[in-house]
């Protein structure tokens, strides 16, 4: 099977699934073309047989825009957490959005986020649940979300709302390390960078057309017993929380469905198993 994969926002994430596409057992041939901002990632993506492209969001797309045509394409461009006054970013991606539907691009795979819940909330979510964002960037996603969800007779898309990343080099157990910190019995929701890469070969073989999904672990234990556990396998000073103790509370990210309609068992289905290293 031939794919051609535009991704925007070639970084870490991009990184492990170019490496899983481009490897000798990947079920499909993939062509890869990825943006960056930097020549000397352009010049190290060509050494990766990548078809690098300079551009960042709000370049004229004239360029990008010419690899479009029949392509799978993966908006992954995160906003910035601290950054408040996201109209601009959300109006950027939505017209990147336009102009690859106008390129003829085949499918788009939107990179989202679990946040687009809010914080407030101790339901346990399906992929059907109302969203109530509450940060600015939870907003811009739920906005380019419904975009996506309003052009969806010109192409077709997939929404990925992705729990807490986590990676053999990336884990937060390492920034909370040490650190006094509130609200221990507050509930997890963590993926591993392995199940969704698996989930996006998954999507790019066979598009799951017009669909929101939801990548997240199966258990949620509370962050207080959790990141004790973490910094302790990795040899790290314990953060230190309160209301461990307390009845567990915060949002359950059930992707029990996602996980069947991709036909994949998460190989990191306990967050516990993720900071192994492996």
């Amino acid at each position: 099977m031939q794919k051609k994969v535009v991704i925007t926002g070639y970084g870490w994430m991009a990184g492990y699934l170019g490496n899983a596409l481009l490897s000798s057992d990947s079920p499909i041939n993939a062509t890869i073309v990825g943006t960056t901002r930097s020549d000397e990632k352009r010049i190290s993506l060509g050494e990766q047989q990548i078809t690098a492209v300079k551009f960042a969001l709000g370049d004229d797309t004239a360029e990008l825009c010419k690899h479009m045509s029949g392509a799978t394409f993966i908006i992954n461009i995160p906003p910035g957490r601290r950054n408040t006054q996201l109209d601009g970013f959300t109006q950027q991606v939505i017209a990147l959005i336009d102009d690859a539907v106008a390129a003829q691009v085949a499918h788009i795979i939107f990179i989202s986020t679990t946040s687009v819940y809010g914080d407030s909330t101790n339901e346990t979510l399906t992929e059907s649940s109302s969203t109530a964002p509450e940060t600015a960037s939870a907003k811009a996603h739920v906005a380019i979300e419904k975009h996506l969800a309003s052009v969806s007779s010109q192409v077709d898309y997939t929404v990925l709302r992705l729990a807490g990343l986590v990676g053999p080099d990336r884990h937060p157990a390492r920034s909370l390390s040490g650190r006094e910190l509130p609200a221990g019995n507050k509930r997890i929701n963590l993926v591993h960078i392995s199940d969704v890469v698996n989930a996006l070969v998954s999507v790019i073989c066979t598009p799951l057309q017009n669909k929101t999904l939801h990548l997240c672990s199966e258990l949620h234990p509370k962050r207080g017993e959790y990141y004790a556990r973490a910094a302790s396998a990795l040899n790290l000073p314990l953060p230190i929380f309160s209301d461990t103790e307390s009845e567990a509370k915060g949002k359950v990210v059930d992707a029990t469905a996602s996980w069947k309609a991709l036909k994949i068992t998460p190989r990191f289905s306990n967050p516990d198993d993720m900071y192994s290293g492996k």
